[in-house]
């Protein structure tokens, strides 16, 4: 039974929250209404640990389709739509439901499908490369001795047709220039590397992330960090290669060339895999699988764009949340349990809106908080009528 089932017009918006395996499903459905058959319905997926953060988010986004119009129906037809036994019927609500049952099972296995982009990823972080024979050496631009301006993704919105898009994971690394010599991050940082790391790599300016493993973006901020790199900590590090700035081509010709580069290079340098996007359904299914594998959503690139050195509508990023950066202005100390540690971080975000990040850190973090004057990336559900953003979660301090 759906929480709530707001309509404007033959539209239709649903809400509902299950209890998982001890995590708690919120699914919401949308669409049109053709008398009562739900048209071209579409699902998102948000998982929370406990039951009272998911009922605030249900509120919250509640309230906003109320301020869009939505309201709840005179006479509700669920039940009568649930108890149809007309064979037709029945049959498109058993098959709903087996899909839904197995998006359900998958979730809680932490398994994916092994031609879904998340189990590609997956494969390209965590196995050693097949050794390839030896071709001529690819071209893919010139190379340099200085940081470039990166390009920067917008955020992906329902408007916009994913298909025939580039479709990759985004993964939660650290973003890295690799100029045919040297490494710069982001924010043009030198990071010094042992000399082997970049053995036989292309001589050409490359785009892409560092990787340590999943969820351990601090010790792989640690490890750059230092400027006589640590030999075995290197071992652990990919570079993580998803474009190449200086090859003026289209991008599913950059792509092809700096994937052979990378697979003719040595092990630890991968490229990033990419397949082609058929659909809105498509894209929701392969966000649910990266989610599934504790990845942080997709990533979309139009097939025939330039490599832009600013944030660009031909890069999309797709999550279930959004994430931004924020300045730390003060400390709020913690309660109970966080008695003497940190309670909450006050910010002021890019907007320049006032307010506090209380979840996300681990006690070490509480105990070490981000200083004044730092900047921090945190995850968020949506924004109040004031602009405030819905339920901040730390992720991490910035440290490029």
């Amino acid at each position: 039974m759906d929480n709530q089932f707001l309509v404007n017009e033959n539209k239709f918006w649903a809400i509902r929250i299950e209890n998982v395996g001890g995590k708690f499903n919120l699914t919401i459905r949308y669409g049109r209404l053709e008398g009562l058959e739900e048209v071209g319905v579409k699902k998102v997926l948000k998982t929370f640990d406990n039951e009272q953060d998911a009922k605030d988010y249900e509120a919250e986004a509640s309230e906003l389709k109320r301020d869009k119009g939505y309201s709840q129906p005179i006479k509700r037809a669920v039940e009568d739509k649930e108890n149809d036994t007309t064979k037709k019927k029945g049959q498109k609500q058993q098959q709903q439901a087996e899909k839904l049952g197995q998006k359900q099972d998958i979730k809680l296995k932490g398994d994916v499908k092994p031609d879904s982009i998340a189990q590609m990823t997956n494969d390209a972080l965590t196995n050693k490369k097949n050794p390839v024979q030896k071709q001529p050496d690819v071209f893919l631009g010139k190379s340099g001795t200085k940081a470039i301006t990166c390009m920067l993704a917008q955020t992906w919105n329902e408007d916009i047709d994913p298909k025939g898009y580039y479709l990759s994971e985004k993964l939660d690394g650290m973003r890295m220039i690799w100029t045919g010599t040297q490494m710069f991050s982001r924010n043009g940082n030198k990071i010094f590397f042992p000399p082997w790391f970049t053995a036989g790599w292309p001589k050409a300016y490359l785009d892409g992330e560092l990787w340590y493993e999943r969820d351990q973006f601090q010790k792989l901020v640690s490890i750059t960090k230092k400027h006589v790199p640590e030999e075995a900590e290197w071992r652990k590090v990919k570079y993580m290669v998803f474009d190449a700035p200086e090859l003026d081509l289209p991008f599913k010709d950059r792509y092809a060339n700096f994937k052979q580069a990378c697979e003719q290079s040595n092990e630890y340098i991968v490229h990033v895999p990419h397949i082609i996007c058929t659909g809105y359904d498509h894209l929701i299914d392969e966000l649910q699988s990266v989610q599934n594998k504790g990845g942080e959503g997709l990533m979309l690139r139009e097939a025939n764009s330039k490599y832009e050195q600013r944030r660009s509508n031909m890069l999309l990023k797709v999550k279930t949340f959004e994430d931004d950066e924020a300045v730390v202005i003060g400390h709020e100390e913690g309660s109970g349990r966080c008695q003497g540690m940190l309670g909450a971080l006050k910010v002021r975000n890019s907007k320049g809106i006032l307010f506090g990040i209380g979840s996300g850190f681990n006690d070490d973090q509480r105990r070490h908080p981000p200083k004044i004057g730092s900047t921090v990336t945190y995850k968020f559900y949506g924004v109040s009528k004031a602009g405030t953003p819905r339920f901040p979660i730390f992720l991490r301090e910035r440290t490029d």
